[in-house]
């Protein structure tokens, strides 16, 4: 699969976490674990899996438009390099989405 990063711009202070369940990469300040419950902790992970998983469809959405196009171009053209670009067009993001599966949220209330 990806690379599952979900923040960038990382330098010392911050430190590495991966979501409980699908193992998500997210970066948190150092003091993170000291401020949040666990509780609040498993809501936030729940939201950064939820959003990746968005991403992932946007992902997807985008290479199978692309992909379309391509296909297209060639039925207009004729031009195979359309077609042979499109068959070998990379669309693990989609294998990705439909594979990807968000926890059973946790409790009733929002953090």
């Amino acid at each position: 699969p990806g690379s599952k990063l979900i923040s960038s711009g990382i330098n010392a202070e911050y430190g590495e976490r991966t979501t409980s369940w699908n193992s998500v990469r997210y970066f948190v300040k150092g003091d993170f674990t000291e401020k949040y419950s666990n509780q609040k902790i498993l809501h936030l992970e729940y939201d950064i899996e939820r959003d990746y998983k968005q991403d992932l469809q946007i992902k997807c959405i985008n290479n199978q438009r692309r992909k379309e196009q391509l296909m297209y171009q060639y039925r207009v053209t004729g031009n195979t390099r359309y077609r042979d670009y499109a068959e070998t067009m990379d669309v693990a993001s989609c294998k990705e989405f439909n594979e990807f599966k968000l926890p059973q949220y946790i409790g009733n209330s929002r953090p």
